[in-house]
């Protein structure tokens, strides 16, 4: 696959109604390759937490009970989602105290997440970058082993690519560009 055709055909895959199995192999061999992304000072500020399939159901209960307290309703429909997925990976970034470097562990963790989300997609496995309200609760990010000195930053969701891949949407390739 060209880089051209993996940039302008990678979607998210919101496809969550059946079971799936991704091969963790290829999960791994892409976590590993994705590093190669460009990071000032090489501090590689990016964390990564696998939640395999088997393991979906124990992270769902242990979250949503602080994500969604005294919702039984969305404690279980946030179950039946993620417990159909292939596995989930929980994104971290180290966070730094100083404004300049902040920005570019930010700015490099987004380039690891890039990278990451298009090796998925060559070797298979959908991906969908969700950034729930939640993330930011003490409790969740507890939950999750989010450390005083990092931002979680979201979820990627693993999926397969069985079934509709969504359409392109119309970008807006000119309005963005100015000129000095």
């Amino acid at each position: 696959m060209e880089l051209k055709d993996a940039i302008t055909s990678r979607r998210s895959v919101k496809i969550f109604d059946h079971d799936m199995h991704i091969d963790d192999e290829a999960l791994y061999e892409a976590l590993k390759l994705s590093t190669d992304a460009p990071n000032h000072g090489m501090r590689e500020p990016w964390r990564i937490v696998h939640v395999s399939k088997d393991r979906l159901g124990d992270m769902s209960r242990s979250v949503s009970r602080f994500a969604f307290r005294n919702e039984p309703e969305k404690q279980q429909s946030h179950f039946d989602a993620v417990t159909k997925l292939g596995g989930l990976l929980v994104m971290i970034v180290k966070r730094d105290p100083r404004q300049k470097e902040n920005l570019e562990n930010h700015l490099a963790f987004g380039t690891y997440a890039q990278n990451l989300m298009l090796l998925l997609y060559e070797a298979g496995i959908g991906t969908c970058w969700k950034s729930p309200e939640y993330i930011f609760s003490p409790k969740v990010r507890k939950v999750l082993g989010v450390q005083a000195d990092e931002d979680l930053v979201g979820f990627l969701y693993l999926t397969d690519l069985e079934g509709k891949i969504p359409p392109k949407k119309p970008r807006h390739t000119e309005s963005f560009i100015s000129e000095y």
